[in-house]
């Protein structure tokens, strides 16, 4: 095999040598597939790892090991997105927020011609305050 260390070839061996307990064996198809190796090694240590958790005579706790492992390197591992407000988004959310505080205070007071009666801006003031698209018309 091209491109291979002693440290693979030696890993190669024990993951093929039927006499290595199992555990030891899913270790070095472990460390193969966990570091970069040549293709060939790669291809072996999958090989393995599907044959061992295919094989229905093996303890579901033998196969499990092999069939996690798969799966860690078969495909990228899944997290939620995590969604960033950036400054300019909270500077916009605020600008709105002040604009339609002053635009409901003036309205009502011109209405009732007193001060707003209390809590006429709870809405505007509350964490989940949502600004319309843009930027209000003074900014």
């Amino acid at each position: 095999m091209t491109g291979t260390t002693r440290a693979i070839e030696t890993l190669l061996q024990i993951m093929q040598d039927a006499e290595v307990p199992a555990r030891r064996r899913i270790e070095a198809a472990e460390a193969l597939l966990g570091f970069e190796a040549p293709p060939e090694a790669v291809g072996h240590a999958r090989e393995y790892l599907v044959a061992v958790f295919e094989d229905g005579e093996q303890e579901i706790a033998d196969r499990m090991d092999p069939l996690k492992l798969s799966r860690k390197f078969e495909a990228a591992k899944v997290a939620p997105r995590t969604v960033r407000t950036t400054r300019e988004e909270v500077d916009r959310t605020e600008a709105w927020r002040r604009y339609e505080i002053s635009q409901r205070h003036w309205d009502l007071a011109i209405a009732t011609r007193n001060t707003p009666p209390p809590g006429w801006a709870d809405d505007l003031y509350s964490p989940d305050y949502v600004a319309p698209p843009g930027w209000p018309p003074w900014s």
